[in-house]
């Protein structure tokens, strides 16, 4: 009787469990919004490296298994054709080399839908991608990128005839390529996504994260999805937040913005004051001004510079207290950026009480007695006690440490590396001489008035000769002719900024 009374209360706890289960479970289910992503990766043309880059980025996306919430469509170019590749659709297996540059991949079976095209077929895919009226839609295009010229092999008109046939209104729109949060080039596309996400100066060839682009379903707000996407795209460059791809990072910092779209009328419109402002200036002063910001202010590609600092400088320039002006670059959240510095704090143990730290910078090259007495930065970053002879046959500040640890910021632009040893009260030497250099550190700007066009923007920050500064957009250098398609763009129409 006793068994069966047990059997009884199992019998009716897996029936509440299972409930609760299937309750919790569709609970889920609903919170989850329906996503369908395309992506698109150009260029057949590229070198080896470049294709490989392709592949792992492929391989990564394969690893992301579809369902009804997230619907994924893969475009790859290739020199014979282009191939599309639909996951979790349908049973045919298929061998992954048919979609890869390495063909030592050639084994390994894929479920899904696979076709190769023996053309370009970038318009019929996009166009049959997208079907379904109550899903969330994005759709992000890897490739090279150049500004306002457009893409590689696609200029920007061309780029735009091909979305204007082949997609609905998109959600969310991601340039993975170099350049591309140009403003004549996001201006030129506003129409097609509510966001779109970019980067304003060079990119790895690494790209994107793609299997972030698992999370989508967990967002029914394209808002929300749009800026979480970039904050892990950029936290996957750094260094000091040990990011999965800060191994790529090499010459130049990684940038993203996010824009929201339908705000760039009102900057268009500000810019077009700002075109006059310049075009009112006389022959020396643009050519300073020009000179200045091919030199502080330039992206890897010299003819666009970053449309924040050429702002801030037009106006010091100009001595220029235009209210139009000043008002543009508060709306653009350009100053806080500006005053944005990266300066990581070091913890560094002390080992033994009363110890005295000696230091200097960039490798016992700078920081010594002779440069404290021309400038006041030294003494900012560490208030010294007195100096002491050291390396290189020169004198180094020396400070006694209270405490067993010693937590300081010791960066500036120009001083990347923190040199430092420990004595003893008595003056014995207490440890090797060590460093602490400064790496790729993030800095991060979201939007701080509602009529910002920049959502979020952020940048890694490079450790070189000089700190960076990224605003959010670049714009072609004034004075400059990229190409005579330029002058056809609706926002060169608008502002004139380049002229014949």
């Amino acid at each position: 009787m006793k068994t069966m009374l047990l059997q009884k209360k199992l019998n009716n706890l897996f029936r509440l469990f299972l409930a609760l289960f299937i309750l919790v479970s569709a609970g889920v289910a609903l919170a989850e919004t329906k996503w369908e992503v395309a992506v698109v990766f150009r260029g057949a043309e590229p070198d080896e490296a470049f294709q490989k880059d392709i592949d792992d980025n492929i391989l990564e996306l394969a690893r992301i298994q579809s369902s009804s919430q997230l619907k994924l469509g893969i475009y790859r170019e290739t020199l014979n054709g282009s191939v599309v590749y639909l996951p979790g659709t349908g049973t045919a297996k298929n061998s992954l080399g048919n979609l890869l540059y390495r063909q030592d991949l050639n084994s390994i079976v894929i479920p899904g839908s696979l076709k190769k095209y023996e053309q370009e077929n970038l318009a019929p895919f996009l166009k049959s991608f997208f079907k379904s009226k109550d899903s969330k839609k994005a759709l992000v295009i890897y490739s090279h990128g150049k500004g306002a010229q457009g893409l590689q092999g696609l200029s920007t008109r061309e780029l735009k005839d091909t979305l204007t046939s082949s997609v609905p209104h998109l959600d969310v729109l991601w340039f993975d390529a170099c350049f591309m949060a140009n403003f004549e080039f996001l201006y030129e596309l506003r129409t097609f996504s509510d966001y779109t996400l970019a980067s304003e100066e060079a990119e790895f060839s690494s790209g994107l994260p793609f299997q972030t682009l698992s999370a989508l379903p967990s967002f029914s707000s394209a808002k929300e999805a749009s800026v979480a996407l970039a904050k892990n795209f950029i936290e996957s460059y750094s260094y000091l937040k040990n990011g999965q791809q800060r191994n790529y990072v090499s010459v130049s910092s990684a940038t993203v913005s996010v824009v929201e779209n339908k705000k760039l009328e009102s900057v268009a419109a500000a810019l077009k004051k700002v075109s006059s402002i310049f075009k009112s200036l006389n022959d020396k002063t643009k050519t300073e001004l020009k000179n200045y910001l091919s030199r502080t202010a330039s992206m890897d590609e010299k003819e666009l510079v970053d449309l924040g600092r050429l702002l801030i400088e037009l106006r010091k320039k100009t001595n220029n207290a235009d209210a139009e002006l000043t008002a543009l670059i508060r709306l653009l959240n350009i100053e806080s950026v500006k005053k944005l510095k990266t300066n990581p704090r070091l913890h560094i143990a002390v080992p033994a009480p009363g110890a005295k730290i000696v230091y200097g910078f960039n490798n016992w090259t700078t920081g010594d007695e002779q440069d404290f007495g021309k400038t006041d930065l030294f003494r900012q970053l560490l208030k010294n006690d007195d100096f002491i002879a050291g390396p290189n046959k020169m004198n180094w500040p020396v400070k006694t440490i209270q405490g067993d640890e010693l937590v300081l910021s010791p960066f500036a632009p120009s001083l990347n590396t923190f040199n430092y040893y420990f004595l003893s009260s008595e003056g014995k030497l207490l440890t090797k001489a060590l460093s602490a250099t400064r790496t790729h550190d993030v800095v991060e700007s979201p939007a701080d008035t509602a009529a910002s066009p920049l959502l979020y923007t952020a940048y890694t920050q490079q450790a070189g000769i000089k700190a960076e500064r990224y605003t959010g957009f670049n714009i072609v250098l004034p004075g400059s002719v990229p190409s005579m398609d330029y002058f056809e763009l609706e926002f060169n129409q608008l502002a004139q900024w380049l002229s014949l």
